[in-house]
């Protein structure tokens, strides 16, 4: 089994963070692009998890510890509330966090892509998902740039 195999139920875990996160975020902007885009990424996140829920199995004896297996993904899982709590500061420095953290779990997923351990439907979802959010990943930076 590896590595991805294994983190597979932890990064659903992190979309699921994602989901929430930019859900409020669309909600706490007052530029309707900025929440047009918040409300894209969670909705991206949100049929990512649930498409991947419905593949992934439960990893038996697997516990929700709070603590993620690799030191990537344990970062990835406090990234979420870590940007919730630095929502005041600087819309730059913001969104540079936002496209950051977007940006690790891009590469994450591509991982998830090229890993033959995993069956080819989870591969296709990691794809689609890795195609939307470098889309979207475009336009969060366009917002930090703009910032």
């Amino acid at each position: 089994m590896t590595d991805t195999t294994n983190s597979l139920s932890d990064l659903i875990e992190i979309s699921e963070d994602g989901i929430a996160f930019y859900e409020e975020a669309a909600q706490k902007v007052k530029d309707k692009k900025l929440s047009t885009l918040f409300t894209r990424l969670a909705k991206a996140k949100s049929e990512l998890a649930a498409e991947l829920s419905g593949e992934v199995k439960p990893v038996a004896g697997k516990k929700k510890s709070g603590k993620k297996a690799e030191s990537t993904l344990g970062e990835l899982s406090k990234a979420y509330a870590g940007l919730r709590k630095q929502w005041p500061d600087a819309a730059a420095e913001r969104y540079s966090r936002m496209a950051e953290v977007e940006g690790q779990l891009q590469l994450t997923f591509q991982k998830v892509v090229l890993d033959r351990d995993h069956s080819f439907v989870v591969r296709v979802l990691a794809k689609q998902y890795v195609s939307k959010a470098e889309v979207l990943n475009k336009e969060l930076r366009a917002c930090q740039r703009s910032a």
